[in-house]
């Protein structure tokens, strides 16, 4: 099954909650809405779901999640899609949602880039950290026309540095696991950080000194790119300067700058939400500032949260059963549990066989 020809629309029919963002955050909210029995839909402002995950790091392996002791991240996306496509919620893809409006029944309306409008009882925003762009190495002029083909900002294909003399910058958990993840697939691998040490997991870091000590991979610390040769539309070397001021060059084929990333809020930013760090506050409920209106995932701050992947999956959850309380007002809410639930519907559906 493929995730970027997914196009579900059920028109602008009302649903119990719209939920902005198809991250796994955003799939996973989706998932709790079929076990709680309220219809969703999901807008997504790229081609595809799987936010970051799937734009990013589809190779890059995933070792935090429960239950999965290695998962590629694309595989991550792939599995929560089948766990939540049991409940056909509908799908929007490659629209933005640039405005949300309360209207006066309590209900939301929400505008897209194109224009459409589309309405739900509830809004759950799961973003993720919005809008973002890959940051880059200002000295770097000359590199615009190479990106892609001799410049990435992300692995998307490790097919694109087989055999290739690679030089990677940056001394975080990418940097420094795709370091090790080129390894048996590069030509050669040089690592580049402009501190004197790396900002990333520990054992990872460990596993890059292992292999700098056997003679597998280059490491240069206090060390900056300061410009790159080009041969025609390709890179051919690039300049290394360290603190001291000695000067290297180094003969490349791929440059890889894996030194973080901008995140943007973009439209949200003027929603009149009460936002810290570039977050939207919520409650213990992961309700924002306006009745109704949720958050989960990175977007959302509260004391104490941890921006990762697992995190997310519980806001999610947290959000979805909330929201019962304003989608339903007055009903009773009863926890439901998956066991008990799927075997329901199997066995409902075997009956109608």
């Amino acid at each position: 099954m493929t995730l970027n020809n997914l196009y579900f629309d059920g028109g602008e029919e009302i649903r119990d909650l719209t939920i902005v963002g198809g991250g796994p955050t955003g799939i996973f909210a989706a998932f709790q809405c079929g076990m709680n029995n309220i219809s969703c839909r999901i807008i997504e402002s790229m081609p595809q779901l799987g936010g970051q995950l799937a734009a990013l790091y589809p190779e890059k392996h995933i070792y935090d999640v429960a239950g999965f002791p290695e998962v590629p991240a694309a595989g991550l996306v792939e599995s929560l899609w089948m766990q939540t496509d049991r409940y056909h919620p509908e799908l929007i893809l490659g629209e933005t949602v640039t405005r949300y409006r309360k209207l006066d029944d309590g209900s939301f309306e929400v505008t897209v880039s194109s224009g459409r409008i589309f309405l739900s009882r509830a809004l759950l925003i799961a973003a993720g950290l919005g809008a973002f762009s890959p940051r880059k190495l200002p000295q770097l002029t000359n590199i615009d026309d190479l990106e892609g083909r001799s410049v990435f900002y992300a692995v998307k294909s490790i097919s694109d540095f087989t055999g290739q003399r690679v030089v990677i910058v940056g001394g975080g958990d990418s940097a420094l696991d795709w370091t090790v993840g080129l390894l048996n697939t590069a030509a050669t691998v040089t690592l580049v950080h402009r501190m004197h040490e790396f900002q990333g997991h520990g054992k990872t870091a460990r596993e890059v000194l292992d292999a700098k000590e056997s003679g597998r991979v280059d490491v240069f610390l206090n060390t900056e790119v300061k410009a790159v040769d080009t041969e025609g539309d390709r890179l051919s070397a690039v300049h290394l300067q360290s603190k001291n001021g000695k000067i290297r060059r180094i003969e490349a084929d791929r440059l890889l700058l894996l030194i973080g990333f901008k995140s943007n809020l973009g439209p949200l930013a003027g929603w009149d939400l009460e936002l810290y760090d570039n977050a939207l506050v919520v409650d213990s409920h992961m309700k924002t500032s306006v009745d109704g209106l949720y958050a989960a995932g990175d977007i959302a701050y509260y004391p104490g949260k941890l921006k990762i992947i697992q995190t997310g999956l519980s806001d999610a959850a947290m959000a979805v059963r909330h929201c019962l309380n304003y989608i339903k007002p007055g009903e009773k809410i009863s926890t439901t549990f998956s066991s008990l639930k799927v075997a329901k519907e199997k066995r409902h559906a075997t009956k109608n066989c």
